[in-house]
């Protein structure tokens, strides 16, 4: 458990960081105020790749009395038909999408479109939950779909000629799933990773978010999903990148804004996840998570293969994840003058890490523990630990009861994703047929097992 009293170095420190990290929680506080006054309006469009051209996704916000478009706003939907908006607080907004076969920028009767509609097939507004500050919505495109006359003549009265890029107000989230991704692209470095934890609600905006490939989807490999830790960015990965087999394996990787609440991070994970295999229908899909990308795995795998009864994800490697939250999350929600919303998640004893550990996973899934324990003192951690986490956090009680192996390394937090030795492991890991759970006690593969303790 957390100290309720922190000593006085460890007061000075935390003041010390509050001092340094001051143009972030500026940022911070611009980023929280923006997410108060909008709700996000996330659709999925099933079959926005089934039609060639570019699609675009739209939003209306319709004055209920007048039947006049107060304002609106565009993004171009991607293959597999994931956008979303933010908007500002209100029910009146109506959300649809259509093919742009002639790539003209507007609709035109007979291109396949789609509204969010009520049972009589009429536009309806989609609803923000209060308790969210979410709508969600899906469908599909149809060349069936007839528009009102009284929407189309109130879309071409506010558009008033201009085209598409002339409207867009800059709030459409990009989601990517399936993209191809250079890594030397500037939006995937530490840069940006450190914009992800300071402003998580405008990052999707500017960067976007999503599941990235490095290479086209093979049929013949098994994806892997990499998933960093806060802060962090998909170029931590690329000492994994480098050495995976790729004639086995294909690397995928999630890119998100780790200052979002954990829970919302895997929701948006699992939805890309359902989406990419509806697309290729792939047997397997294995997880590597570092820190507190572990924590979002988990409850990611969870909602996947628990509550949803998805059968393709068996393994799940995590590395110096802070299971049993971490010391600085507390400080920061009780000491700084505006909190990152997944410190709140961080925390020992948060609702979130209560619920991680609701339900298990082996026997199901086997979940591989690494961690570090090369840190040096710290004034706020335990002597024992990797320099940002404590190894008694990333050996909570909980997590131990519900893995297959552990394996220590002598590695700082972040070099241990470079250790050679660890990335031997991890593709042994991979590599392993069977389970370690289903190898019974004694045997000789039992004896064979991955793991030799501390390295």
């Amino acid at each position: 458990m957390l100290r309720r009293n922190l000593p006085t170095a460890s007061i000075a420190l935390l003041s010390m960081i509050l001092l340094t990290a001051g143009a972030g929680f500026r940022r911070l506080g611009k980023d929280l105020k923006f997410t108060r006054n909008h709700g996000i309006l996330a659709v999925q469009v099933t079959n926005a790749d089934d039609y060639p051209g570019k699609g675009w996704g739209i939003v209306l916000d319709l004055d209920p009395n007048s039947g006049q478009i107060v304002s609106a706003d565009a993004t171009l939907a991607p293959p597999l038909g994931m956008f979303g908006f933010y908007v500002e607080d209100g029910q009146n907004h109506l959300v649809g999408a259509f093919a742009d076969l002639n790539d003209n920028q507007q609709y035109e009767k007979g291109e396949p479109a789609w509204f969010h509609s009520d049972a009589e097939g009429n536009p309806t507004p989609l609803p923000i939950d209060p308790a969210t500050g979410k709508g969600r919505t899906s469908g599909t495109l149809s060349k069936d779909t007839v528009i009102p006359a009284r929407l189309t003549s109130a879309v071409k009265e506010y558009r008033n000629g201009r085209a598409i890029d002339e409207i867009i107000t800059g709030q459409g989230i990009k989601i990517a799933l399936g993209d191809l991704a250079d890594l030397n692209d500037p939006k995937f470095s530490a840069i940006r990773g450190q914009e992800g934890l300071w402003e998580p609600a405008s990052f999707p905006v500017s960067s976007g978010i999503g599941i990235y490939f490095l290479e086209p989807y093979d049929p013949g490999r098994v994806p892997v999903l990499f998933v960093y830790g806060m802060s962090g960015s998909p170029q931590d990965w690329q000492p994994f990148f480098k050495s995976l087999d790729r004639k086995r394996y294909q690397p995928w990787f999630y890119y998100y804004p780790t200052g979002r609440r954990l829970d919302e991070a895997a929701d948006a994970l699992n939805n890309g996840v359902k989406a990419l295999h509806a697309k290729y229908r792939f047997d397997q899909l294995d997880v590597v998570a570092h820190s507190m990308g572990g924590l979002v795995s988990r409850s990611f795998i969870t909602k996947n293969v628990l509550r949803d009864g998805n059968p393709y994800i068996t393994k799940f490697v995590t590395i110096s994840t802070p299971w049993g939250g971490h010391e600085a999350a507390a400080m920061g929600v009780k000491r700084s003058p505006k909190v990152v919303p997944s410190w709140y998640d961080m925390q020992n004893g948060s609702d979130f890490q209560r619920d991680l550990f609701e339900k298990r996973l082996r026997g199901k899934v086997d979940h591989y523990l690494l961690f570090g324990y090369g840190g040096e003192k710290s004034m706020i951690l335990p002597s024992s630990n990797d320099g940002t986490v404590s190894v008694a956090s990333q050996l909570w009680p909980d997590v131990q009861n519900d893995v297959v192996q552990v394996a220590g390394f002598n590695s700082d937090h972040v070099g241990i994703l470079s250790n050679p030795a660890v990335l031997d492991l991890v593709e042994r890991i991979l590599d392993q047929e069977e389970s370690p759970a289903s190898i019974p006690p004694g045997s000789k593969e039992k004896s064979k097992g991955l793991f030799s303790g501390f390295r």
